[in-house]
C-alpha cells in the first residue's frame, strides 16, 4: 500500500512513467526527506516500550523493548512544501505508521461524545433559535432542517449563524447537510441583495469546541465581506493568477492533477484530494466549478468525506469551509477544505508554534486518508 513515506520513491516512479505529470507536480511541490537520529537510555527503555509498542486487540503491547527502541531510533521525516501558497507539512514515520483507532476504542469514543453532546442539551439557546438568538435586519432564512440567525459578537458587519435544527451536530443526513448550505447560499444573497458592497462570500462550519465552535449544537457560520476577500481567499486568489500569467494553466486544475498522479484523488467526478500539504490531520480538498449549493455531486462528496471522518476514522471535532468567488466573479472556483481538530477529550491542542509559524506536523497518512474515503460505504 502507498504511504506518505514512500513519496520520493513514487515521484521517481512517476519522472520514468509519465514526464508531464512529474514535470507539473514539480512546478508546484518540492519534496525531501531526511532521518533524524537519536539514542535511548536504558533507564527509558520500558517506558519507551509502553509508549510506542504496538499492541494487538486486548491491549497488550506485541513488542520486545529492543524491537520497539531499534524502530524509533531512526525516525524518517518527510517535507513537503506548496511553492506557490507557501503552505508546508511535516511527516514523522513514528507517527505516520501508529496504528488506527481500532473499531472497540471507535466505538467507545463514540459513546462518550454521543453522553457528552447529549448532557449540553439542557439550557441550549441555540435549540430554540428564534426565541434566544437575534435576527438580521432583513429577518431570518428558513430552512427545512435549519434556519438562520444574526451573530450577536460578529467576526465582519455582515456574519450570521445556520442554526441546525438537531442538537447533536454529528448526526446528520445527505439531506439535512446539503439544506445546511443551501440555507446558507440563501443568506449570502439576501446580504448581498440588502447591502449590494458586500459580494465576497464564506461558509464555514467549526464542529465542537476543539474546531473554535462556541456552543456543542450544530451550527455554521456565513459571512459576507466588501473590496477584496476575506485573506486566505484573497492569496489563494493571488497565487491563481500568478500561476496563470508564469504558466498558462490553470493552478487548481494542476493542483488536483498533481496529487491524482501520485493517487491521492477521490473517486467519481468530483475534483476532491487529501491534500500532501494539510493545514492539520486529515484535511481534504475539494475544488469544484459548480456552486456546491446547486451541485448535488458536490453536496454528497462533501458528505462522503465528513461521514467518512465521524463513522469511519473517529472524527468528532473539525473545520470545515467553503471559499467563494465573489458575485458576479468566474475566476475563482469553490475551494472546500475539511481537517480534523482532534479529540474533543485531548486537553493538548493540535497546533501550536510549528503551525503557527513554521511548517504543520502531521500524524496522519494522506494514503490512508484517501483509501478510508474511497472504500467507505454511506447510506
Amino acid at each position: 500500500m502507498n504511504s506518505i513515506l514512500d513519496l520520493e520513491e513514487n515521484i521517481n516512479k512517476l519522472k520514468k512513467e509519465d514526464g508531464d505529470s512529474f514535470r507539473l507536480f514539480n512546478s508546484i511541490f518540492h519534496v525531501s526527506s531526511a532521518s533524524g537520529e537519536l539514542k535511548i537510555p536504558s533507564s527509558f527503555g520500558e517506558k519507551v516500550r509502553s509508549y510506542f509498542g504496538n499492541k494487538d486487540e486486548s491491549g497488550k503491547i506485541i513488542e520486545s523493548k529492543n524491537e520497539v527502541i531499534e524502530r524509533i531510533q531512526t525516525q524518517k521525516i518527510v517535507k513537503t512544501y506548496n511553492k506557490w501558497t507557501g503552505e508546508g507539512s511535516l511527516f514523522n514515520s513514528l507517527r505516520a505508521i501508529r496504528p488506527g483507532m481500532k473499531p472497540q476504542e471507535r466505538s467507545k469514543e463514540h459513546e462518550k461524545v454521543q453522553e457528552y453532546i447529549e448532557k449540553s442539551k439542557e439550557n441550549c439557546d441555540f435549540c430554540q433559535a428564534e426565541k434566544y438568538t437575534p435576527e438580521d435586519v432583513f429577518g431570518r432564512v428558513q430552512g427545512k432542517h435549519c434556519i438562520t440567525g444574526a451573530n450577536i459578537a460578529k467576526y465582519d458587519a455582515w456574519n450570521s449563524m445556520v442554526f441546525f435544527k438537531k442538537h447533536n451536530p454529528l448526526d446528520f443526513t445527505q439531506e439535512e447537510l446539503s439544506d445546511y448550505i443551501e440555507t446558507g447560499f440563501k443568506w449570502f444573497k439576501k446580504a448581498n441583495n440588502h447591502d449590494k458592497q458586500f459580494v465576497s462570500p464564506l461558509f464555514i462550519w467549526n464542529c465542537l469546541q476543539k474546531a473554535g465552535a462556541s456552543q456543542i449544537h450544530g451550527h455554521a457560520q456565513v459571512l459576507m465581506t466588501k473590496s477584496v476577500h476575506y485573506a486566505r481567499t484573497q492569496f489563494l486568489s493571488k497565487n491563481f493568477r500568478s500561476y496563470m500569467q508564469l504558466n498558462g494553466r490553470n493552478y487548481f486544475k494542476d493542483l488536483y492533477n498533481a496529487h491524482k498522479a501520485l493517487g491521492l484523488a477521490l473517486d467519481g467526478d468530483v475534483n476532491g484530494f487529501a491534500s500532501l500539504t494539510p493545514l492539520k490531520e486529515k484535511e481534504f480538498i475539494i475544488i469544484s466549478r459548480d456552486n456546491p449549493s446547486t451541485s448535488d455531486d458536490v453536496k454528497e462528496a462533501i458528505y462522503r468525506v465528513l461521514r467518512c471522518y465521524i463513522d469511519e476514522l473517529g472524527v468528532n471535532s473539525f473545520n470545515l469551509v467553503i471559499s467563494c468567488p465573489s458575485f458576479g466573479e468566474t475566476f475563482l472556483p469553490y475551494i472546500i477544505r475539511i481537517v480534523d481538530r482532534g479529540s474533543i477529550f485531548k486537553p493538548t491542542a493540535d497546533i501550536g508554534a510549528m503551525e503557527l509559524y513554521g511548517s504543520s506536523v502531521i500524524s496522519d497518512d494522506p494514503y490512508n486518508v484517501i483509501k478510508a474515503v474511497n472504500e467507505f460505504k454511506h447510506g
